[in-house]
């Protein structure tokens, strides 16, 4: 069966800025993926979600969180800080919109969505951190300088600033993005979407990977050599390519057996576009 799919991110709204009439005007579709970078802060990504999922109530909503949403100016005190309050508000939030979803990286499971259509999908939104294979320096990399996995006590530090003295330092500092750490998130998702490939799409339904980070080409991964998730989203026989929603390209490639595709920014042109799936 096929159905209408439109792709919205890069909006970059300011915290106090309206949102355009143009990018409130939605085409005939049956599901929108919003993927990052909706305003200049999680707030008001979230305020345009929740404006957008309101005003079309049969039109189911994917909202992906991109970089700033959850890495820009964000410090989890603890780790999945930003998830566990995500997901609090979500089940608690009385007027948070029916039609509008959000996954927590920890689920083993991607969304189920039931379309107007009658058909029943399944989504997997991830912010799509690469397999980092080789670099130069690691603090001229995008993830060094951007993307922090918290705080670490001072005073656990080898360090030699106070020297020989009786003193000890105390308090928190940022702890910026490792190999190791890019690594670990890579190998975790790639090892549920392997099993939600094979168990929750294969000759079930019809499957949408979601990444912010863009596995082809984006030029937050310059500075890197690196390879994409080990998977293989072409359709059974019969069926359509499955369908890898992205950022940072404005024309679809035949990427890994899916349709990669994005549509960045604002205006009458970016809301016009649809993509049909079969």
């Amino acid at each position: 069966m096929a159905f209408k799919v439109h792709i919205i991110h890069d909006l970059m709204y300011g915290f106090n800025e309206p949102t355009s009439p143009e990018d409130l005007e939605l085409p005939d579709v049956d599901l929108v993926v919003l993927n990052g970078n909706i305003g200049y802060t999680g707030k008001r990504s979230w305020h345009y979600a929740y404006q957008i999922a309101n005003l079309y109530p049969n039109i189911q909503f994917v909202f992906n969180d991109g970089y700033v949403e959850r890495y820009q100016r964000i410090i989890d005190k603890c780790e999945y800080e930003y998830e566990d309050s995500m997901s609090v508000r979500q089940r608690q939030d009385k007027n948070w919109p029916t039609n509008l979803h959000w996954k927590d990286p920890r689920d083993e499971e991607g969304l189920l969505i039931l379309l107007q259509t009658g058909q029943t999908i399944a989504v997997w939104p991830c912010f799509g951190f690469p397999n980092v294979v080789s670099y130069d320096n690691w603090e001229d990399t995008w993830f060094f300088k951007n993307v922090c996995i918290g705080q670490k006590r001072v005073d656990s530090l080898k360090t030699d600033i106070l020297g020989k003295t009786d003193l000890q330092l105390f308090g928190d500092h940022l702890a910026w993005s490792t190999p190791e750490s890019i690594k670990e998130h890579y190998i975790d998702q790639e090892s549920k979407l392997r099993k939600w490939e094979t168990e929750q799409i294969a000759y079930k339904h019809y499957g949408i990977v979601v990444t912010h980070l863009n596995p082809y080409s984006d030029t937050r991964l310059d500075n890197i050599k690196y390879s994409p998730y080990k998977i293989h989203l072409k359709g059974q026989e019969g069926e359509g390519d499955r369908l890898w929603v992205t950022t940072h390209q404005d024309k679809s490639i035949n990427f890994v057996g899916a349709k990669l595709c994005a549509n960045p920014g604002r205006g009458s042109i970016a809301r016009g576009k649809v993509l049909k799936v079969d």
